[in-house]
């Protein structure tokens, strides 16, 4: 049986999900596109969305340690290589890599 976790903050009108599951970021992207019409990896536009998703991974790992210490997709945009920055203004900091637990916006 397949774990799954979901929560809707109203606050800031998203509801996020996880199975758990690795994907490459397009897999993540097309999973979110095949799971609901208009879902679409978590947008940082602001610090509210930052503290749900550290929220969201934390609930998600008491409930079904699904996210334990697995990073997850976000969609990103930037102006320039290596100039990512948190909401907050922090630098983006630590390493990329090529397969993150899928997040899905719903």
């Amino acid at each position: 049986m397949c774990k799954e976790f979901s929560q809707c903050y109203k606050d800031v009108n998203i509801c996020l999900w996880t199975n758990g599951t690795e994907k490459k970021r397009f897999e993540a992207q097309q999973h979110c596109q095949e799971r609901q019409r208009n879902a679409f990896l978590p947008r940082v536009t602001n610090s509210d969305i930052q503290n749900k998703l550290a929220e969201f991974r934390s609930d998600a790992k008491e409930a079904d340690n699904l996210l334990d210490n697995a990073g997850f997709w976000i969609d990103v945009n930037t102006v320039a290589i290596n100039s990512f920055h948190w909401i907050d203004g922090s630098s983006v900091a630590g390493h990329f890599i090529y397969e993150f637990t899928g997040i899905v916006v719903l």
